[in-house]
């Protein structure tokens, strides 16, 4: 029995699929009460995308275009929400930069900023800031909305890592926060190889009424919290070993059956948050 890293109490382990390695198990461990799973492994092991898959997605193929638009309306559902008509973005743990490349294409201004790429990969429309430069005194109360799309449950000091980016903003700027569901209704029938645990990538596994009590406590206003489908069977695929190209098609051609099933069931695969300063 393990101890739960936020309330204290024991709580048991489950085993997960290795994403990486389908002949080796890790272990999240489930804590009931405060309704999380917390994988407390730290792997030296940077994620990234292979070259050769980096080179496909700019080599624009088809699904390059289905993801782009699919990313593309998903932001312009979330303009609502941002402060001005024309904003400073910061895209946080922008990883490839696909995300920051097709926003790019609005009247903002986008910034990205990730751990392991670099400005190689991102479009000219994008400014790159080095993680270590970027909680720099200069970029204090620079940016309107930050996003961090599928990054929070990456970070295992996430709680230091939110102050910060709350310096970051402007008065009234926003943070969008998405993530995988603790309540998923995949994470019921894939088990331990449902990707929301990515592990050993992955420390966390939130649900919406843990994170409420978090943002709360760094004295963030919750202006909304939606539920979300991210497409998740290209990811699970690839797991079992599928080819990844083959993998992402399959993804998008099985989305409309993993949306419904979903909602028939009320239980989404991602929750989006939405907080202001």
């Amino acid at each position: 029995m393990h101890k739960c890293n936020f309330c204290r109490k024991k709580i048991p382990s489950i085993k997960v699929s290795n994403y990486f390695n389908k002949f080796e198990e890790g272990k999240f461990f489930k804590c009931s009460s405060c309704k999380i799973y917390i994988n407390n492994k730290i792997t030296k092991k940077i994620y990234t995308s292979s070259k050769k898959n980096i080179n496909s997605y700019l080599n624009k193929n088809i699904l390059y275009f289905l993801k782009s638009l699919f990313l593309y309306l998903y932001f312009l559902k979330l303009k609502k929400f941002f402060p001005n008509k024309e904003n400073i973005i910061l895209d946080f743990g922008s990883g490839s930069g696909e995300f920051s490349n097709i926003i790019s294409k609005s009247k903002n201004r986008i910034f990205s900023s990730d751990y392991t790429f670099n400005k190689s990969l991102y479009s000219k429309k994008v400014t790159f800031i080095k993680i270590e430069n970027l909680f720099k005194k200069k970029n204090k109360n620079k940016f309107n909305v930050i996003f961090l799309r599928h990054v929070l449950e990456h970070i295992y000091d996430f709680n230091k890592l939110i102050p910060k980016l709350k310096l970051l903003l402007k008065k009234n700027g926003k943070i969008i926060i998405e993530i995988p569901n603790y309540h998923s209704f995949w994470r019921e029938v894939l088990k331990g190889k449902w990707p929301g645990f990515f592990y050993p990538y992955h420390h966390y596994v939130f649900s919406k009424q843990f994170l409420i009590k978090q943002f709360k406590s760094h004295k963030l206003k919750i202006v909304k919290v939606n539920f979300v489908e991210p497409p998740i069977f290209g990811s699970y695929f690839s797991s079992i070993g599928i080819n990844r190209s083959l993998s992402k098609f399959l993804s998008i051609i099985l989305y409309p059956v993993q949306f419904m099933i979903s909602k028939f069931n009320s239980s989404s695969e991602g929750i989006l948050f939405i907080l202001k300063k």
